[in-house]
């Protein structure tokens, strides 16, 4: 990232017009500028276990940016570029990141795991390659670990071979690697992962979201553990051919599972609020200790600002939607902080209909109270699906 780049992310933020306060609540706080032809999408990031975040997201540039926050979201620092080091491809979209709490294969515990999807289009040498890198020093500086998966040129026409949309967890000892994945020819595209203990070799390929119909495209894995439950939840997106879903054509689906490992042993269900709309593509989700004996399940999407949420461990029928003042973003990300539960951080960035205009939206982070968003419904959707709920018992 070039010196003027920076400048420009670090006066854009000093010039909010009221200052974010440390650990407090927020809205559209500027984490990096953008400038000329770059657009900010599919933000990403993680919170370390000492409570520090460390964020990134697609830039069209090639590389993914890093930020750095030790206060909640309030102030950002640039630490570093994660780079495709490997392939001359550049790290074209789709980063993910992740911390290891436990040594792995030589990486000690709190090691930063970073990937993304580095592709090419062009010449003899195209293909969509999702690697593995680890940093040592806090996302200061990268090193290649592994090539996870490889597959064809990027094009999402059904029958093409790409990758996409990669997501990392640690898992009891091993290291998953979701992703969506078109080279099966029984499935215009599926979600699946791949697991190693030595970060260095990949084992088969384990289907966790498939359907029957070939046009179905389930696409953009994210997981997140609800541990009253002892459940793990992913959610996708579920676009089929041109048809449509409450107004949507990229529904959002979720499914529910004993372990990360097995999501493929369960069929998912779609979110749906008061029998009269549903969120629509990439979706993102979390969880809270707030809200009840089960918590909540806070799942966000790609085309509003709202937020949807599940008080009662995932029940079909209890899904509700609330006012945030955040704006929608293209795989828009969530956070709930470790130890604030009542903190829920939106992150910013351009719509998908916006890509390339250069609108120069910045990346940004929101900050808003869980308990506060639980009371404020979107035209009465919320007491409405709750009635219905009281009456059905």
């Amino acid at each position: 990232m070039t010196t003027a780049l920076l400048l420009a992310g670090r006066v854009a933020a000093q010039s909010c017009v009221s200052e974010p306060k440390p650990w407090g609540f927020f809205t559209n706080n500027t984490i990096y500028q953008t400038t000329g032809n770059e657009s900010i999408t599919y933000p990403r990031f993680i919170e370390l276990t000492d409570g520090s975040i460390i964020a990134t997201a697609s830039l069209n540039q090639g590389y993914f940016p890093v930020f750095e926050s030790l206060d909640g979201g309030a102030t950002w620092e640039y630490i570093s570029d994660l780079r495709d080091q490997v392939n001359g491809w550049g790290m074209s979209a789709q980063p993910a990141l992740t911390q290891i709490t436990e040594p792995m294969a030589g990486y000690p515990a709190g090691t930063i795991f970073g990937t993304g999807n580095s592709w090419s289009r062009n010449g003899t040498s195209v293909g969509t390659k999702i690697d593995l890198y680890a940093s040592m020093d806090r996302a200061r500086t990268w090193e290649f670990v592994s090539h996870v998966a490889a597959g064809g040129r990027p094009n999402t026409t059904n029958g093409e071979t790409p990758i996409w949309e990669p997501y990392l967890l640690q898992y009891e000892g091993q290291m998953a690697v979701f992703y969506s994945d078109q080279r099966d020819p029984k499935h215009g595209q599926k979600l699946a992962h791949q697991t190693s203990t030595d970060l260095k070799h990949w084992g088969p390929v384990v289907n966790d979201v498939t359907y029957d119909e070939y046009l179905a495209r389930p696409g953009m894995t994210v997981v997140a553990f609800i541990p009253p439950l002892k459940k793990w939840i992913l959610v996708h997106e579920l676009p089929i051919g041109n048809s449509s879903s409450y107004g949507v054509n990229y529904p959002v689906y979720y499914v529910m599972a004993d372990s990360p490992l097995e999501f493929g042993k369960n069929k998912g269900r779609p979110i749906i609020i008061g029998n009269n709309t549903a969120p629509n593509a990439s979706p993102y989700v979390v969880w809270s200790s707030l809200g009840g004996p089960n918590g909540t399940i806070v799942v966000s999407d790609a085309d509003r600002s709202q937020v949807y949420t599940n008080r009662a461990g995932g029940d079909p029928d209890a899904w509700e939607e609330h006012y945030t003042p955040a704006g929608a973003v293209y795989s828009r990300a969530i956070q709930i902080f470790k130890t604030r539960p009542n903190k829920l951080m939106i992150y910013g960035g351009e719509v998908y209909d916006d890509f390339g205009k250069e609108k120069h939206v910045p990346f940004s982070a929101t900050v808003v109270s869980l308990t506060d968003t639980l009371k404020a419904p979107v035209n009465g959707t919320t007491s409405a699906m709750m009635r219905r709920r009281s009456i059905r018992k």
